[in-house]
């Protein structure tokens, strides 16, 4: 124990986590079934997770440090993503005067989670959703990435800019169908980010590409040819009483990522490269002691491959949410939302439309 100690002191190391349990009602309509549920539910708010995190100072500005995050569910227990440890984030991390470098599993630079995520709570008002309440991945595209075998840099921050760079060697490990990292047969990431905040202003802009690998774009898929080019921004400015938040994306070449075509039509339709873009507007305001969150977001998109007897398929999803968060203490705090959302696909001889309705009570306790 007493070298334990001395090793923990040494590196600064520090058990850490969230709980998050609550009620939720969700109610989903896709104009043939609708389906009520009523149940317990994990990780709405923050998402339950538990982790280690530390950091050794090496003198003259240099520091050496890691973070290992697990996500569970609270409800019963269970990991919430099978075999993976840390889920979450799996990095080590250099800390320099010239800036920071990391290696492992963490979020995009275009992404709602992570270390280095610029798409989060920083751009949009519920960051990536309470469970799909104020859901922005429901509307943009990457916002819920995460990536194995990732590079990353980050400048200090120079009069109010900061520079990132990113690259993933291999999206997903446990792809069955990607092939050896670095090569053409792994889907890869490689990404540029820039920040900018003086006073109450932030605002930040991202330029991603992904690779697929071979598999994807190969075969009897010709819609699947194209790589995504993603191009993300936001803005916001807090006056105090109230923080309007801003965040658009352009698209071309991305799939099914996270809601932008996800719907119930019944070929490899929603697998089909699309082009389009979304934005979310919304705003936080302390109210009675708390803070009220207010989002909405809009995208439209067409898929880039045309079919002879279908042309091309056109989408538009839609989703509104209010969210509200009372603090008990420093650490607990519990919460509300509400939020409705619709997601719409069209071709000539297909359609499809799926309507959710959501309302969720809950409280949040970190340690």
């Amino acid at each position: 124990l007493g070298a334990f100690a001395g090793s923990a002191l040494a590196a600064d190391v520090q058990l850490y986590g969230v709980v998050d349990l609550g009620l939720n009602w969700t109610q989903t309509d896709d104009g043939v079934t609708k389906t009520d549920s009523f149940s317990m539910a994990s990780g709405q708010n923050s998402g339950s997770r538990f982790g280690l995190k530390g950091t050794e100072d090496l003198g003259n500005g240099y520091k050496v440090g890691f973070n290992l995050e697990n996500s569970f569910k609270a409800d019963d227990g269970a990991l919430d993503k099978g075999s993976r440890l840390f889920h979450r984030e799996s990095l080590l991390f250099v800390q320099t005067p010239f800036g920071e470098i990391s290696a492992g599993r963490t979020g995009a630079l275009d992404a709602g989670t992570g270390r280095y995520n610029l798409m989060g709570s920083g751009a949009t008002a519920i960051g990536t959703g309470w469970d799909k309440v104020g859901c922005s991945s429901d509307v943009l595209l990457g916002t819920g990435s995460r990536m194995d075998n990732t590079l990353t840099f980050k400048s200090p921050n120079m009069a109010g800019f900061t520079v990132l760079a990113q690259a993933s060697l291999k999206k997903d490990n446990t792809s069955k169908t990607d092939g050896e990292e670095g090569s053409s047969d792994a889907e890869r990431y490689y990404g540029l980010g820039v920040t900018y905040g003086v006073g109450a202003f932030n605002t930040g802009l991202v330029v991603s590409q992904a690779d697929y690998g071979r598999a994807a774009v190969n075969g009897n898929n010709p819609q699947n040819d194209d790589d995504m080019l993603t191009v993300s921004g936001f803005v916001n400015y807090d006056f105090g009483m109230i923080k309007p938040m801003f965040a658009a994306q352009y698209w071309d070449g991305g799939k099914d990522y996270d809601g932008a075509a996800s719907v119930n039509i019944t070929s490899d339709k929603k697998n089909y490269a699309t082009k389009g873009y979304g934005l979310v507007v919304g705003a936080t305001a302390p109210v009675v002691g708390g803070t009220l969150k207010v989002t909405a977001g809009w995208n439209d998109y067409e898929t880039l491959f045309e079919t002879a007897q279908d042309g091309n398929g056109e989408g538009n999803n839609f989703m509104v949410g209010v969210g509200y968060e009372y603090p008990l203490s420093k650490r607990t705090f519990v919460y509300t939302a509400a939020g409705y959302s619709e997601k719409k696909v069209e071709w000539k001889t297909e359609e499809d439309k799926t309507k959710t309705s959501e309302v969720m009570f809950g409280m949040v306790h970190k340690f």
